[in-house]
């Protein structure tokens, strides 16, 4: 099949008629008609029956549907990877993914100080988790990305930028730094495994023979300060959550001290651009701001 026949097809499937295909596709139905009667022949089998004046797909039109949705898919990919391209060229745009956590405070802060100085600059910012980051730098669809953790990959460079501090948050206010040991196991908040500080932490807390396993485990930071604002328990977060979540209680140090590390990841092939770098040394004074603030 041409291209022009898969999409002629894959228009009539979503669409549900040849009329409303022709239209999606800006032709004319008899158009939009041939090519089908085209695809057909070239195939050796009819791609759809006429029942009531309708098309119904046949069973092999139903078997090559998820086939069709991959390739679609992958223009999809190609059109967003141009579009990164030509907008890298012009020097104009950025694309940042960046961890849940990160997202919901410190990113933005860097942004909004970004776009007041670069008024004609596009962003864009989307909120992940570290694996999709990385896959989706490889694939030229996010020019930076900022994560938790560090992170080791052909083609791909880390860029240390904080160590930011872990902190014990607490319905059950107290003062002063906590120990894990201190860890009421029956209402403590985990974090999902996947998480490089949920691995952390329960590193430590083997190695200090401290038998906590969480009931509740959550993907995100985030997630974790919601639930101790609404007084479900204990949680051990980042300092950034746990600085700007709002409602939360005082938080804890640990102690020891325990700490993140925060990364900011790009393609080893790729110089950073301006913009990039700027953005850098936007992060790094908004995460001095806050980690100056724990010390008050």
């Amino acid at each position: 099949m041409r291209l022009r026949q898969i999409e002629v097809f894959y228009a009539i499937m979503t669409a549900g008629s040849l009329r409303r295909a022709a239209e999606l596709l800006h032709v004319s139905q008899p158009a939009a008609s041939k090519v089908l009667r085209y695809a057909e022949q070239s195939l050796g089998f009819a791609l759809f029956e006429r029942a009531g004046g309708r098309l119904v797909p046949t069973r092999e039109a139903r078997i090559m549907l998820p086939h069709v949705n991959a390739i679609f898919e992958k223009l999809s990919d190609l059109k967003r990877l141009t579009d990164n391209l030509r907008y890298a060229r012009d020097g104009h745009s950025i694309s940042i993914g960046c961890v849940p956590s990160l997202g919901l405070s410190l990113v933005p802060r860097v942004v909004q100080r970004y776009r007041a100085d670069h008024p004609g600059m596009e962003l864009t910012i989307d909120a992940m988790h570290g694996p999709e980051i990385v896959s989706r730098i490889m694939n030229h669809d996010l020019d930076l990305g900022i994560v938790f953790g560090d992170y080791t990959c052909d083609g791909l460079t880390a860029l240390h930028i904080a160590d930011i501090p872990l902190m014990m948050i607490d319905a059950e206010e107290g003062e002063g730094p906590v120990s894990v040991t201190e860890i009421n196991p029956e209402r403590y908040i985990g974090l999902s495994e996947n998480d490089p500080t949920a691995r952390m932490l329960d590193m430590v807390m083997e190695e200090a023979r401290i038998p906590i396993k969480a009931h509740v485990r959550v993907r995100t930071h985030f997630m974790a300060a919601e639930l101790v604002r609404l007084g479900g328990g204990c949680a051990i977060v980042d300092a950034v959550t746990a600085l700007h979540h709002p409602g939360l209680p005082r938080p804890r140090p640990l102690s020891p001290p325990l700490s993140v590390t925060c990364t900011v990841l790009f393609r080893a092939d790729h110089a950073l651009s301006h913009i990039s770098q700027s953005i850098l040394t936007l992060l790094r004074s908004e995460l001095d701001v806050d980690l100056l603030s724990l010390k008050k």
